[in-house]
């Protein structure tokens, strides 16, 4: 520079470049300028004045603070902030401490560090007063405000957004009035009350376009757009959302751009309630994707973050779980690295939700109470009372899962929590929606009173605020009541309520919910009145349902549609048609699978859903004469959670798959056992199905009715796999007293007195032969002239697992085990897979017990069990190792660690633990044992 003042023309030339360059979104741009005059400043602190070298610094630094916290790097935002602050203390600048110490407050507030962001807004907000700058003490008041609605604190943030409105049209300040019209605009909408809201805004839109405030114009239009979402007004909301983009381009707004790509992607999909608007998933993926790029190319990592969150909650909708997971761990990670502790609480309620979807739900309640305990701690009501929502959600589906009460009872207590901070700080919105939650719980409970009572005042609140969505929404939960309450008329006049506002306001899935709910209940009524007219209707909403969900591409709502109407058909006993919708059902729940991967549990649940399931669509081919495609489905089935898991940790080729063309050659794994033959058993409510495949190849198939006596406890004659999986569910070969019931499924029964416990069960000890004679004349004698072979390998259902096979007699006392060699594997794929593996792959020799492992306290399954000692299993555990001259792992040296550690170098394992059957799994492990260890290389005794 020539000169000094060449050299301060120069600084104040390039802080008015760097705020243009701020104010249209180019952040990085506007830094590197700040940094150029922070450098020029420095070389003049010896030639200035040092109180214009001092405001000249104090100035760059707070800009500084505040582009770096747009931009969500609040390290360096809060270094720079109080370098301008310790300037303007130590010259004495009152209004500028004043404003540092804003600025300070907004970035704690970006933080969710809301006391200290209270605390700097304070003393903003004294000073301003004190130097009688009434500008500077509206925009305080604002802040605050503003700060009082991010906690949820709706009456305070009024209070003072209603001070700085005062203020500034006192003061004749247009424009800040304008901005405190669009915060009470935006507060009034928090609480639900729309029309309020709609007033404030217009009104400040009105000052905007008057004052020529282009940016303001476009952040209004973005408010009324999200206002008119709210209001299931989309129409409107798009227009609104398009007038904020065409704006934000025109200025060069890039950060703003972003903003409204998110809110037009948000608009297409609304994360908040996983009801997606509009249904336009490709167009909110496209809107979110752009504005991920624009937040990577300025560096906003705050945005990064939320446009993460935004797309992985779109994903998880559509069923794409794997990419949903890692869309919002990315926003996870961002938020913790950034300190950002309401956006962490924000990612840890996503991914609760998300694992509650997929099953996991220990892993769900960690991340939901991981976000309850931030939202606390830093003092977000709003935030901590969806937290309890999603925690009562939650309990609610671990109670329907596990016909729990314990669980029905905590979602209880957390959806009243919600409730009641709701109703505290004023939130009708989300006060509609805790009743609505109370209201589907208590319906699952058979509380159906309490349950219309919540529902309606959810109703009411949504007709009072304008709210259609919710409205709707309120519609199709008193449908669904009054649908179990068999007053179908009520139920139907409401389900048709809900699809009217579902189509006037666009609401494409809500649409599709409401035509599958009443298909449903016109199948209902179809069934109750054997009314072909009542089918038909069933039929034509079941398949509107079906239209949208595929247009759409709501994968699970698709699925859930194809199984209705599977059920439908063979209501009507049309078996082919329901065959065929039931086939295309497994193939979509295919699709889902491949979103799950080792997610067991899901798969688990489906499989035992009767009319839903692959065993229901063997059971309809069968009986249409296509016994060969049935053993298929079975096999399908059975084999179908193992091949997954060895593919997704072993990337071990499918093995068999829902495709047809892939069904072929099962037989040829029973050619490559030397004489022997393949008994393969299904067992329906009513009959059992025997398949027997020979050495050769050749497939013979059997169907046998059966009939069973009532119970002798409830009267109620039994299905027959309850009767199989209760018969020997106590393991009755030995007296109880001398071998103790392990089953997690029983934990509570055994804390019974022995006297009692044969109340509880119906076939207890002095019927176990009964039982046996009974097993052998269902499951054997019907096939026993068609086994001549020295070997069987049985293929068993789920169910009989716990027969004893080998002690199964026929009527001269024979045991079957006398007459073959018996062995039981889960199905042909497992048996292919050891027929594949090499030779040299199995251990040859060497033998790992293990007895009675110390358990303790655990939480399985979403709840806390207490497991006792198992003294007849350690007794068991000593007797086998006596026996094969080996020392077994007892009590406290049965550790998980010990038995990863010598399970490698055995070829036969016996376990005596606390353990799931179903599952495979054993409670001192906390996790299924790996495939690697147990399904191919030895032999496992349980």
């Amino acid at each position: 520079m020539d000169s000094i003042e060449e050299a301060i023309s120069a600084i104040i030339r390039g802080m008015m470049v760097a705020v243009f360059l701020h104010t249209t979104g180019r952040v990085l741009q506007a830094i590197e300028v700040y940094k150029e005059c922070l450098i020029i400043t420095h070389s003049l602190v010896l030639v200035i004045d040092i109180s214009l070298a001092n405001f000249m610094f104090s100035t760059i630094y707070g800009n500084l603070g505040t582009l770096f916290r747009s931009l969500g790097h609040y390290d360096k935002a809060r270094e720079y902030q109080e370098k301008a602050l310790a300037i303007r203390i130590e010259i004495g600048d009152m209004d500028g401490e004043a404003t540092s110490y804003g600025n300070l407050g907004t970035l704690f507030q970006s933080l969710g560090h809301y006391d200290k962001a209270r605390e700097y807004h304070e003393k903003a907000l004294a000073i301003k007063i004190e130097i009688g700058d009434r500008y500077g003490e509206a925009r305080s008041y604002g802040n605050l405000g503003t700060l009082f609605q991010s906690l949820g604190h709706y009456d305070k943030a009024r209070k003072y957004q209603e001070k700085a409105l005062a203020i500034t049209i006192e003061i004749g300040d247009r424009d800040g009035e304008a901005t405190i019209y669009g915060n009470l605009g935006t507060l009034f909408q928090s609480l639900g009350h729309y029309d309020k809201a709609r007033e404030y805004l217009e009104k400040a839109l009105a000052i905007k376009i008057e004052i020529g405030d282009r940016d303001g114009e476009a952040t209004i239009y973005g408010n009324l757009g999200t206002l008119f979402q709210s209001l299931g007004h989309y129409d409107k909301a798009r227009e609104y959302h398009e007038k904020a983009l065409a704006i934000k381009i025109e200025i060069g707004d890039r950060d703003g751009e972003a903003r409204t790509y998110g809110n037009l992607g948000t608009m297409n999909f609304v994360p908040i309630t996983w009801k997606p608007l509009c249904s336009n998933y490709d167009k909110a993926r496209e809107y979110h994707e752009k504005a991920l790029a624009i937040k990577i190319e300025i560096g906003d990592r705050d945005g990064e973050a939320r446009t993460y969150g935004n797309l992985g909650t779109l994903f998880q909708s559509l069923g794409h779980y794997d990419k949903a997971r890692e869309y919002l761990e990315k926003a996870l990670a961002i938020t913790i690295e950034i300190g950002d502790r309401d956006g962490e609480a924000t990612s840890y309620g996503n991914l609760g939700t998300l694992f509650q979807s997929l099953g996991h739900y220990d892993k769900a309640r960690e991340y939901q109470e991981k976000a309850l305990a931030i939202t606390i701690e830093i003092g977000n009501r709003d935030g901590e009372a969806t937290s309890y929502g999603n925690l009562g959600t939650l309990f609610q589906s671990l109670g329907t899962s596990f016909q729990s009460l314990g669980h029905y009872d905590k979602a209880r207590e957390y959806h009243e929590k919600a409730l009641a901070i709701k109703i505290e700080i004023g939130d009708r919105d989300g006060e509609a929606r805790s009743y609505g939650n109370l209201g589907t719980l208590f319906r699952s409970l058979g509380h159906y009173d309490k349950a219309r009572e919540y529902q309606e005042k959810a109703l009411a609140i949504t007709i009072e605020i304008g709210d259609r969505d919710g409205e709707a929404t309120s519609y199709g939960n008193l449908g669904t009541l009054f649908q179990s309450l068999g007053h179908y008329d009520k139920a139907r006049e409401y389900h048709e309520k809900a699809l009217a506002i579902t189509i006037e306001i666009g609401d494409r899935d809500g649409e599709a919910t409401s035509y599958g709910n009443l298909g449903t209940l016109f199948q209902s009524l179809g069934f109750c009145f054997q009314s072909q007219s009542k089918y038909d209707m069933a039929e034509e909403y079941l398949k509107q349902a079906l239209l949208l969900s595929r247009d759409i591409g709501l994968n699970l709502e698709e699925f859930q549609c194809l199984c209705n109407l599977s059920v439908l058909k063979a209501s009507q006993g049309n078996r082919e048609e329901a065959s065929w919708h039931l086939f295309k059902a497994i193939q979509k729940f295919d699709t889902l699978r491949g979103f799950l991967k080792e997610n067991d549990q899901f798969q688990i649940s489906f499989r035992r859903a009767r009319h839903l399931s692959p065993k229901f669509l063997s059971w309809l081919l069968s009986s249409t004469g296509k016994s060969q495609d049935a053993l298929y489905v079975e096999e399908l089935t059975r084999a179908r959670g193992l091949a997954d898991l060895m593919a997704a940790r072993y990337s071990v080729q499918e093995q068999i798959s829902s495709d047809p063309q892939s069904w072929c050659g099962i037989q040829g794994i029973i050619t490559k056992e030397a004489e022997c033959a393949c008994l393969y058993i299904s067992v329906g409510q009513n009959d059992v199905r025997f398949w027997i495949i020979r050495a050769t190849g050749a497939i013979q198939f059997l169907k046998k009715k059966v009939n069973l006596d009532q119970n002798k406890v409830t009267g109620i004659v039994p299905e027959l796999d309850e009767f199989f999986k209760e018969a020997f569910r106590s393991q009755a070969i030995l007296p109880e007293q001398n071998c103790e019931d392990r089953s997690l499924d029983d934990t509570e029964l055994t804390s019974l007195p022995y006297d009692k416990r044969s109340v509880r069960r119906d076939y207890d000890a002095k019927d176990f032969k009964t039982s046996l004679d009974l097993c052998y004349k269902i499951i054997i004698a019907p096939v026993a002239s068609l086994l001549k072979q020295p070997e069987i390998i049985i293929v068993p259902d789920s169910c009989l697992y716990q027969v004893p096979f080998a002690a199964l007699a026929d009527e001269g006392g024979k045991y079957l085990s006398d007459s073959c060699r018996i062995r039981m594997i889960p199905s042909l794929t497992t048996l292919k897979l050891v027929q594949d593996s090499p030779p040299d792959y199995h251990s040859q020799t060497g033998a790992l017990i293990v007895g009675d492992p110390v358990v303790g306290t655990v939480i399985y399954m979403g709840r806390c069990r207490n497991m006792p000692p198992l003294p007849c299993a350690r007794k068991e555990a000593e007797m086998i190792g006596g026996i094969l001259g080996v020392r077994p792992l007892i009590g406290d040296s049965a550790t998980k660690h010990s038995v990863l550690q010598a399970i490698s170098s055995v070829s036969l394992i016996h376990i005596a633990a606390h353990g799931d059957a179903e599952r495979g799994k054993l409670l001192f492990l906390l996790c299924t044992l790996p495939y690697s260890h147990l399904s191919l290389k030895r032999k496992v005794i349980f």
